[in-house]
């Protein structure tokens, strides 16, 4: 990684990134009702809102994206009413995963991802829905680790695994009641939120699936420093537009690591090339012709990437 002359918050970069997600949203929303053209073409703006609303939400986790605490709250309690993540069961999971990245058994990200724990249902299904694109992944990834009581438990305090399962109820309210109030206009929407998913898929798969790391196996192991976790993540290169102003820089995972408070606008400039960042398109083709489990819950012993 290389030095880089700033790393603040800045109110004004934060808010230059809003511009397209509240576009998208605001053309899904306008679209429901349209011809099924029109109707298409807000469903495409809506799964780029979604997926934006999953990034913004990490950024507002790591109270990184706005310079005011407050402003990072709000913005992460929205975000994750939007992406189906109860904010306080993100953020704290999500230090966990900074934490414990490098030993794979004790990150509560990856401590299930091992080939030989899944039944052989589950290796079919998970290699059908890897080659067909179908989102399990992700809504595995949210409901599995951020909605699930016992791994909640078993990482948390007592407070806050308290605190997390008070937030599950109150947002199981809140979408039951959305659901009721509103149906037609929550099924409208599905197509987007699915597509949304897809794209999730792929980019949060990417920043660590088939990496090899080390186990704790059970021994007191200390964390290992952001820098030190840049050989564990992998980054996806893009047009530089594209992966400022969509992606929002998800993509340079490796920078994210190393610095995990810079705000995301100012990541391209901590990137350095490194043999774990790929081209988006040879990449995808390469990890699309590999099985689901080899690719998600198997690692290359010999490197790092591929």
């Amino acid at each position: 990684m290389t030095d880089a002359p700033d790393r603040r918050a800045s109110t004004s970069r934060a808010l230059s990134l809003l511009v397209l997600p509240s576009f998208c949203g605001a053309v899904m929303v306008s679209t429901l009702q349209s011809t099924p053209l029109l109707y298409g073409i807000g469903q495409l703006a809506g799964a780029v809102f979604f997926m934006q609303a999953f990034i913004l939400l990490h950024e507002f986790g790591h109270g990184s994206f706005f310079a005011s605490r407050r402003a990072n709250l709000i913005g992460g309690y929205l975000a994750s009413l939007l992406v189906f993540i109860p904010f306080p069961n993100w953020r704290w999971l999500h230090d966990l995963h900074h934490r414990w990245t490098g030993f794979r058994d004790l990150d509560p990200t990856t401590e299930a991802t091992f080939a030989e724990r899944l039944s052989p249902f589950s290796r079919r299904l998970v290699n059908v829905c890897w080659r067909w694109s179908l989102p399990l992944f992700t809504f595995g990834y949210r409901i599995g680790i951020f909605w699930n009581p016992s791994k909640l438990r078993s990482h948390l305090s007592p407070h806050r695994f308290r605190v997390c399962v008070a937030h599950i109820v109150v947002y199981l309210i809140i979408y039951v009641t959305t659901a009721w109030i509103a149906f037609d206009s929550v099924v409208d929407v599905l197509p987007a939120i699915a597509a949304s998913f897809v794209i999730c898929d792929v980019l949060t798969l990417s920043q660590h699936s088939h990496i090899e790391m080390p186990l704790a196996a059970g021994e007191a192991v200390r964390p290992i420093s952001g820098l030190a976790q840049v050989q564990y993540t992998r980054s996806l290169m893009f047009p530089r537009w594209f992966a400022h102003f969509v992606l929002l820089n998800f993509n340079f995972h490796e920078a994210h690591h190393a610095r995990p408070r810079t705000p995301c606008y100012r990541l391209a400039q901590w990137h350095a090339a490194s043999d774990n960042a790929f081209a988006f398109l040879p990449w995808i083709r390469r990890v699309k012709s590999m099985s689901g489990v080899d690719f998600i819950f198997r690692t290359n012993p010999e490197r790092r990437g591929f």
